[in-house]
């Protein structure tokens, strides 16, 4: 047996040896053949540049001579290369990975067959029984290191590094790593927490000796390290002792990163610190540690790197560049590269924590070290600045999210309130986190100078939480308590901003004092008012903020009222169809009509800013034509202005509405400077809306199918305003409105026009009801035939007088069809000297038109003769 032993030894080291010989031969080999065609490529581009004349110059200095110094080539690097050479340069580099992977795929093939040999050597041993359970994990764990300490030999023979003796170290820890985990999950020789102690050893081991191997070993040692937990996982389920060690590893390499930087390292360290956190969200133990844990993360993503621990954001440059060609990166930089999005991501699981945890007696010291870290690490850079803004959105969220439920029953999502048990420690955290966002808010002010970010902060987040613990403890019930307290705040804002602003200081503060006593308002409002009354609540404020800008000369005012008046505008145009109104009393009144007063008033005291004035305005006309929609259906149906219907008459009264509407938002977009192009859009859309409104009166309302009630007396009836009024607003539209539309306008006019007579004539003959199905007297076809033809005479004349084309060949048109009526259907049942005098009028008529017309004609004709040839032209 001990000869067997002699020769398994003497085979495992030569094969060793063999292999390290083979790899240095080859790869020594391949690195000379590199360097001779990289010499290649160098000469020949020099004797390019040699042999390309220069341009002629009197400045230009010839070199001195033509050798290529490492310091000459850096600099001929730098610069930009010569025409020929940019020919003689290929077209397009490859990407990056792949020459890595074309240059280096040996390499790691090497270092991947070191690492199965050291594997597939227990394996055999163990399937030919040569070897003892003890004595194979021995002869790996000596394979192993025996490697590492080859990698190392050779490292300082050749007075560098190489990635072939990183493949051969990374291999001797994948080996190491083998030949532990099979001692402890095959043979059970030793116990789960030596062999988690020596497997981190050897994962730091790694990720130390990228020292001076490189980044390709660092990336295998941090794999190994954040999986050992699992790969010597007993079922313990000490999920927190796993994360403990997570930050363990996490702050190594991050150390590492000072000296080995890659940004797929950096990004290997979030995924493994981030995926712990992601597994504990499987263990209720790991509640009590998962917000610390995520607040050394942040802690040590800031700090670690460049040994700023207490995040001054020093400026430290790393001991290394990046990568071979690439230009050196300061540790600030690479801060403002990264440190944004990894905290960004931490951040979100620190919300998303938040969520499923719910509210607990540890809420406090579970989320506020976090926030801490964020706004120490935003105070000295500049690219955090954000980061604190999100903090806060992403837990105020989350605890609003965690309130909602859904319920079945009545199959919708509802805002519940906490549990009266949890409430009163609910509302000490409120006010802790509050305090704790205005207080390192107000000092990083202190410290640093005035910044809009950190002052809306410091002013803006006690609103927030006061809102935040109103609903998740009041609900959306209304509460008049709520209301004051929140009043109370609003006004302690704005009276310190009245001071302010008396004494000629800090104006920029004062802007978010003003927004704050504001915001405070309209939440007050909102805690006590509902539905239509919160809207008006809220279009006070247009007064407020108008004669803030006119008393104070301020100009950021306006761009509060913008806001403002985006939110109204919103509010009424959508919010009123999502919610329900009362209908005993007249809100629309006093809602819409109340909103449009606050514009109105407030344009008048914008009258010193007229920008501002004009986007009032454009508000008011939209506010107006809400409201009178609004009350038009508050009278049309009882009071219930979102009944499911849209009548005849309610149609009629829109059509011209709007189309009048449309023709007031044109001619203001001809005076109106800045405001133009909305008002026109504005005015498109009315009219699209109107022509809408229009098609439904022809299409679905029509007496003549539809069975409406039109009223018995003549002319001033239903039709006047449904089928009457829109041919004068079309006529209005082609005169006053864009000439574009002007043709199509008069074709309308047109049709209308044809339309309204026909239904008045059969109004006359037929009463209140107008349907088809109904018989029609000769009497009544004759009516037709009479208008018909005096409507197309009229046409044909005004078409030939004015010189307008279309409005001629209409008139032909409808001659056309008058006539084929009269033959068809008029004359059809007359006989004998009727149908002679019948035919005789209508030949009469003909004649008397055509000679109307060609006497017109010649008229026109003299004209153009007598004209003056200028004139002609």
């Amino acid at each position: 047996m001990d000869a067997k032993y002699i020769v398994l030894a003497l085979i495992v080291l030569g094969l060793i040896t063999g292999a390290v010989l083979g790899w240095l031969a080859f790869f020594r080999i391949t690195g000379l053949r590199g360097r001779i065609n990289s010499l290649q490529r160098d000469l020949n581009i020099l004797q390019q540049q040699v042999s390309t004349p220069a341009p002629h110059s009197d400045f230009t200095e010839q070199p001195a001579h033509t050798s290529t110094t490492a310091s000459a080539w850096s600099k001929q690097q730098e610069n930009p290369q010569p025409e020929a050479v940019k020919s003689a340069a290929p077209a397009s580099a490859p990407p990056r990975w792949q020459a890595l992977l074309v240059d280096n795929w040996m390499i790691w093939l090497g270092g991947l067959c070191v690492a199965l040999a050291g594997v597939f050597m227990v394996k055999y041993s163990m399937e030919v029984g040569l070897l003892g359970p003890r004595a194979r994990i021995t002869l790996a764990l000596f394979t192993g290191l025996g490697l590492h300490a080859a990698a190392a030999w050779l490292r300082r023979r050749n007075a560098g590094s190489d990635p072939v003796f990183a493949a051969l170290a990374g291999g001797a820890s994948i080996t190491l790593y083998a030949a532990l985990l099979a001692a402890l999950h095959l043979y059970h020789l030793l116990d789960p927490r030596l062999v988690f102690a020596l497997l981190a050893a050897v994962s730091l081991m790694t990720m130390a000796l990228s020292l001076v191997h490189g980044p390709l070993l660092a990336i295998i040692g941090l794999i190994g390290a954040y999986t050992v937990p699992i790969l010597v996982s007993n079922n313990s389920g000490n999920m927190v002792a796993a994360m403990i060690y997570s930050l363990i590893i996490s702050g190594a390499a991050l150390l590492l990163q000072r000296y080995v930087f890659r940004y797929w390292l950096w990004w290997g360290v979030m995924a493994g610190s981030l995926g712990w956190w992601f597994l504990s969200l499987g263990a209720p133990q790991a509640d009590i540690f998962r917000g610390p844990y995520l607040a050394l993360l942040a802690w040590g993503m800031v700090a670690l790197p460049g040994f700023d621990w207490l995040l001054r954001g020093h400026h430290i440059t790393p001991a290394n560049i990046p990568e071979a060609g690439a230009r050196p990166i300061t540790l600030f930089g690479f801060h403002a590269q990264l440190n944004q999005p990894g905290l960004l991501l931490v951040i979100l699981a620190w919300g998303f924590s938040v969520y499923l945890q719910g509210f607990d007696a540890n809420a406090l010291g579970l989320w506020v070290p976090l926030v801490a870290v964020v706004f120490f690490a935003a105070r000295q850079r500049d690219s955090l600045a954000a980061l604190p803004w999100i903090t806060l959105a992403v837990q105020w969220l989350a605890w609003l999210v965690s309130a909602i439920h859904y319920d079945n029953a009545v199959n919708q999502f509802f805002l519940s309130g906490l549990p009266m048990t949890e409430q009163p420690q609910f509302l000490t955290f409120s006010v802790f986190m509050g305090l704790t966002y205005t207080g390192l808010a107000l000092l990083h002010l202190r410290q640093r100078g005035f910044s809009h970010g950190w002052m809306s902060l410091s002013l803006l987040s006690p609103l927030a939480w006061l809102a935040l613990a109103y609903l998740l403890v009041n609900g959306l019930s209304q509460s008049i308590h709520w209301s004051v307290m929140t009043l109370i705040a609003g006004a302690a804002y704005g009276t310190t901003a009245g001071i302010l602003l008396q004494r000629g200081k800090q104006q920029q503060t004062t802007l978010w004092l003003t927004l704050g006593a504001h915001f405070a308002y309209s939440l007050a409002v909102a805690m006590y008012f509902r539905e239509a009354g919160l809207t008006l609540a809220l279009s006070a404020q247009l007064l407020s903020l108008s004669w803030l800008m006119k008393r104070h000369r301020l100009p950021w005012p306006g761009y509060l009222i913008k806001a403002l008046l985006a939110v109204i505008v919103i509010r009424l145009t959508f919010n009123p169809w999502l919610l329900s109104y009362p209908q005993d009393v007249n809100w629309p009144l006093w809602t819409f009509g109340g909103a449009t007063l606050f514009s109105v008033l407030a344009a008048m005291q914008c009258r010193s800013s007229p920008g501002i004035q004009k986007w009032l305005e454009a508000a008011t006309l939209h506010l107006l034509v809400l409201t009178l929609g609004a009350e038009l259906r508050y009278w049309l149906y009882d009071g219930d202005i979102f009944s499911h219907r849209y009548s005849l008459k309610e149609a009629a009264i829109n059509t011209s509405l709007w189309a009048g509407l449309a023709l007031t938002y044109y001619r203001r977009s001809m005076v109106s400077e800045s405001l133009g192009n909305l008002y026109k859009i504005c005015s498109r859309i009315l009219l699209a809306l109107s022509l809408a409104s229009y098609g439904i009166v022809v299409l679905v309302h029509n007496p003549w199918w539809s069975h409406a009630a039109i009223g018995t007396a003549p002319v001033f009836n239903i039709l006047s305003l449904a089928y009457g009024l829109p041919v004068v607003m079309a006529l209005l539209v082609a005169r006053y409105h864009e000439p574009a539309l002007r043709r199509t306008a008069m074709g309308l006019a047109g049709l209308g026009t044809l339309l309204f007579v026909s239904l008045e004539i059969r109004h006359l003959w037929q009463g209140d009801h107008l349907s088809l199905q109904n018989p029609t007297s000769d009497g009544e076809l004759y009516s037709y035939s009479i208008s018909w033809l005096l409507m197309a005479v009229a046409a044909i004349l005004a078409g030939a007088s004015w010189r307008v084309p279309d409005l001629y060949k209409s008139g032909i048109t409808l001659l056309a069809v008058v006539i084929a009526k009269i033959f068809i259907m008029d004359m059809s049942d007359l006989e004998g000297l009727l149908r002679v005098a019948s035919f005789m009028g209508l030949g009469l008529s003909l004649l008397g038109l055509a000679w109307l017309h060609r006497r017109m004609q010649n008229n026109q004709t003299a004209e153009v003769v007598s004209a003056p040839s200028g004139q002609q032209a």
